[in-house]
């Protein structure tokens, strides 16, 4: 998957997970593995965060609102950090810029 950000392409070829962040994401926040991914299918709106890692804000595929933050490394593998239901400022702002 090949996105832009900021005039720089991120490319995405594959997703880590592991029991670390897997059972962190689906037992803290109640995202399953598969719905944090599915956020990078319909062209998600990317932000860096103020630690460096990405944050990728969008629709699952049954239309649950999600900000999944992440690490992207050299291969072009992406190793979610975390994720979360939208707060109602972050669905204003997704709204707004989605299409930008």
């Amino acid at each position: 998957m090949h996105y832009l950000f900021r005039g720089d392409t991120l490319r995405i070829r594959d997703f880590e997970w592991d029991d670390g962040n897997a059972l962190h994401i689906e037992l803290v926040h109640g995202v399953k593995p598969e719905e944090a991914e599915e956020v990078f299918v319909a062209s998600p709106l990317f932000r860096k965060t103020k630690k460096g890692h990405y944050a990728a804000m969008g629709p699952t595929l049954d239309g649950r609102y999600l900000t999944i933050v992440f690490e992207l490394k050299n291969s072009g593998v992406d190793r979610v950090i975390t994720g979360w239901d939208m707060t109602h400022a972050e669905k204003r702002f997704w709204s707004k810029h989605k299409h930008k």
